[in-house]
């Protein structure tokens, strides 16, 4: 990928913040045509900078109320088991994040879930997955920040 220019980096940092922009707005702040806008947005979704468009849910609203991040390590760092940790782990729905992790533990998930009883459903889920040998859950009491934004 080639370097970003000052607009497209100005555009990534407005449309982080607001992805329903206004185009005239865009145009005005960028000093860009309608035309060049549109097409810087299209090269830099083409190029991945750009990986979607989506609305930030409030778990609370639609009942989710209980947050809890989890720690696992497995078994067996073979390959073909870690893989396929990642891939039955990234199939829960319940699971919004999960990071592979280098330290103590090998996997780092964030599990957003109606209550502890749903929350006890998932781990009967997790258990079934073959290959972990330790599970450690926190659970959220408050959130001091939550943010999309990159700094860049």
């Amino acid at each position: 990928m080639q370097e970003l220019s000052k607009q497209e980096i100005e555009l990534l940092r407005i449309l982080q913040l607001n992805a329903r922009f206004d185009i005239t707005d865009l145009t005005e702040r960028l000093n860009m045509s309608r035309t060049s806008v549109y097409d810087r947005i299209k090269k830099l979704e083409n190029e991945g900078y750009i990986k979607d468009y989506v609305a930030i849910i409030d778990p609370k609203k639609v009942g989710l109320n209980f947050t809890v991040i989890i720690n696992v390590s497995l078994n067996s760092q073979r390959l073909e088991l870690v893989e396929e940790f990642s891939r039955q782990v990234a199939a829960l729905d319940e699971v919004v994040e999960g990071y592979v992790t280098g330290g103590i533990f090998d996997y780092v998930l964030k599990v957003v879930v109606k209550d502890p009883e749903a929350f006890n459903d998932f781990i009967r889920k997790l258990s079934d997955i073959p290959n972990i040998s330790k599970v450690q859950s926190s659970f959220v009491m408050s959130y001091i920040k939550q943010s999309t934004k990159l700094h860049f």
